[in-house]
């Protein structure tokens, strides 16, 4: 069985999940993911999660299979969502609208639960279409890499169906749709990390225009999303072990919404003009930043980032340039980067760095904003502003940031080589 020997068990041995609404229950199938990085103690032992669809008021009973409950915690905390222990191994809540949800407890740190209760579909793909490519429910396709997906068309990977392979959007007329309830995995000892492997991403489309909803990518060899045409993106889950497992990147006027991201690399890349991501909810693990501006060639221009939750922060790192701050420029870039804005992000459990950009090429960073950030918990280690090559960074403004309901103040930021004039902090008390 190809999909388990990425790992991925196709029901999860650590939960079962009841869903009940109008007297009627339902179970809602959980699948497993388990990780064999080199490195464990970076990230949790094991994925769990499930998907299903629904409208009006549900109240979900989580059952744990192999222990006891004990202070289940529901992330993002903004839902407010009270967590009643029904018994030893139960616990229950209630949701009246769609959410992406992590169900978290000091017993089972190494096992989160992700619940994705989306809204109801609000169109269905013609799947009788002489464009479509349809992978049935409750089978695994084993499609292999690089399966070549002709421009224009549209796969439909059913819920309960497990694609074993990436898919390779050939070049050509059209929009390539790629879209379902299902799930594409690979086997993480496939991996081909490096920048000639990036074809080889779950989801891979070159100049072609992509768009890609609902379906969960786990276990790729490479990134699970990446394109360089426009890349719109709507309502998927990304999960990721290895270190160059990137979650989303996208060309010029491309945008993420409404999804979840728990990867080990990069969470989004904004590398180019006119890209947004909004309504994300992310678990940052080890490596990688929420947000990435440039590696050394990128030209991040007119990005926003909004309505983000970052529900989780597992990053232990020594301090100084690294690629984890919420944003991050790792390197400069050969091109100038600017207007980049992250507003209204809260984050639950800490961050690394809020800000980390590393300015050693010459061209200039500026027009950098942090608006209406709430970190509840600590930064780890002091944000910085460096300028080491012969460019510049300049114009960066924080506004109502606060960790702990305090306000971020200058001691929380190193500046080297960079003039204190160039960074404004505004913010009440």
């Amino acid at each position: 069985d190809p999909a388990n020997s990425s790992g991925l068990s196709l029901q999860s041995k650590g939960y079962q999940i009841i869903v009940q609404q109008d007297g009627k229950r339902f179970e809602s199938f959980v699948y497993q993911s388990q990780t064999n990085f080199e490195k464990p103690e970076q990230q949790s032992d094991r994925n769990h999660w499930t998907t299903f669809e629904f409208s009006g008021s549900i109240t979900i009973t989580v059952t744990k299979l192999d222990g006891d409950w004990r202070d289940a915690t529901l992330y993002p905390l903004r839902h407010e969502l009270q967590v009643q222990q029904t018994g030893a191994r139960t616990v229950s809540f209630t949701i009246s609208k769609p959410c992406k949800l992590m169900l978290e407890s000091a017993v089972a740190a190494e096992d989160p639960l992700f619940i994705f209760a989306d809204a109801l579909a609000e169109s269905i793909p013609n799947k009788k279409s002489k464009n479509a490519i349809v992978f049935a429910a409750g089978k695994v396709h084993n499609i292999g890499l690089q399966y070549k997906v002709p421009a224009g068309s549209t796969v439909v990977i059913e819920g309960g169906a497990v694609v074993w392979g990436t898919l390779f959007c050939e070049e050509g007329e059209g929009v390539t749709t790629i879209t379902g309830k299902g799930i594409i995995t690979t086997r993480s000892d496939e991996r081909k990390p490096g920048a000639p492997n990036i074809p080889f991403s779950t989801i891979y489309s070159g100049k072609t225009d992509i768009v890609t909803t609902g379906i969960t990518i786990t276990d790729p060899v490479h990134f699970c999303i990446i394109g360089r045409g426009k890349v719109e993106t709507r309502n998927v889950k990304l999960f990721a072990w290895y270190h160059q497992t990137d979650g989303w990147g996208g060309g010029d006027n491309s945008f993420i919404e409404d999804s979840f991201i728990k990867v080990f690399d990069d969470n989004v890349k904004l590398y180019y003009r006119n890209q947004r991501a909004s309504g994300l909810v992310i678990y940052q693990q080890h490596n990688g930043a929420p947000f990435q501006l440039s590696w050394g060639g990128q030209m991040a221009n007119h990005c926003v980032a909004e309505d983000i939750d970052i529900i989780k922060c597992w990053v232990n790192k020594q301090g100084g340039i690294g690629n984890s701050a919420v944003l991050n420029a790792r390197h400069g870039s050969t091109k100038d980067i600017q207007d980049v804005t992250i507003r209204n992000l809260r984050a639950d459990q800490g961050i690394y760095q809020l800000i980390g950009i590393g300015n050693d090429k010459d061209n200039a960073i500026s027009g950098l904003r942090l608006e209406d950030i709430s970190v509840k918990g600590s930064q780890q280690q002091a944000s910085y502003l460096i300028n080491s090559g012969k460019g510049s960074v300049a114009n960066v403004l924080l506004r109502e940031v606060k960790i702990n309901g305090k306000c971020f103040a200058a001691e929380h930021i190193l500046l080297d080589q960079v003039s204190p004039d160039q960074l404004k902090i505004s913010c009440d008390d």
